[in-house]
């Protein structure tokens, strides 16, 4: 047991400082960072919303976006680099299985995406901070109510955003296992991630009555259970700002729901990769 552990430990350390020096992650986590700075400066762009519930959504959304494309090619660029340069035959004919070689890719990406997720969480923390202490002064002269930000919210948001891109690297971690070809698995898997974003109106329609013949609530049926629910892990602004309005039992659903599918999803592309010849 503890070689396997070792193993696993030693690839994913390989892929993790592999990963670190590439200069597409140094490119994504900046153009993050950025964004996460700009966040305050387009706050005139709140459409009607709190300006601190205005800068939490938009750095949220570019975490997730730049880091949904960072999960997506660095875990299909990682597995294949292997493949194709012929050291997974290297790897693979010493003591180590196609599990533990696997394994180890998926925690040392998972890794990097973590480094990538907590990063720019805490540099959020401090731009809201910030910006509190601001309106703190600003509700003072005028004698309306501060508001307030939650730091224990934003870190149970950052480790759910880390579980979020834990699936989809696992979800295209499985599709790599499978497919041939490095572009094929990027596109299946961006197709992936969409689908997993617009899963919530699969569940809508399967909850709303309607005349849809039985192959058609079959197949709804069968999608809202086999593609991850990716919208749930939504709650960033509500954790951050209000989180006294979302209960315990409601986070360790999405949690839960969470490590189903990235377990799923590993476990699949361990039976697909034992499969597949190299």
């Amino acid at each position: 047991m503890n070689a396997r552990l070792n193993r696993t430990s030693w690839i994913a350390r390989i892929t993790f400082l592999e990963a670190i020096r590439q200069r597409f992650f140094a490119f994504l986590l900046v153009l993050s960072a950025a964004m996460v700075v700009s966040s305050v400066s387009l706050r005139f762009m709140d459409f009607g919303h709190s300006e601190l519930k205005f800068v939490a959504d938009f750095a949220f959304g570019g975490m997730f976006l730049f880091g949904s494309v960072l999960a997506l090619v660095m875990t299909a660029q990682l597995f294949f680099a292997e493949i194709d340069n012929r050291t997974a035959l290297t790897l693979l004919a010493k003591p180590l299985s196609r599990t533990e070689f696997l394994l180890g890719k998926f925690l040392g990406t998972w890794a990097v995406l973590g480094v990538f997720v907590f990063s720019l969480a805490f540099l959020q923390g401090v731009i809201l901070w910030s910006r509190t202490q601001e309106l703190i002064v600003m509700a003072a002269e005028t004698g309306r109510v501060a508001p307030d930000f939650s730091v224990s919210g934003l870190a149970a948001f950052a480790v759910l955003q880390w579980l979020r891109l834990g699936v989809v690297a696992a979800m295209v971690l499985m599709v790599s296992a499978v497919a041939r070809t490095f572009l094929f698995t990027v596109i299946v898997g961006a197709m992936a991630i969409v689908a997993g974003q617009l899963q919530w109106l699969a569940q809508e329609a399967l909850l709303k009555p309607s005349d849809a013949s039985i192959v058609t609530k079959s197949l709804l049926w069968v999608s809202s259970r086999v593609i991850p629910n990716l919208q749930q892990f939504n709650i960033g602004d509500t954790l951050v700002l209000d989180p006294t309005a979302i209960s315990g039992a409601a986070i360790w659903s999405v949690v839960l729901s969470g490590l189903f599918y990235l377990v799923s999803f590993l476990a699949l592309a361990s039976l697909a990769f034992r499969r597949r010849e190299i």
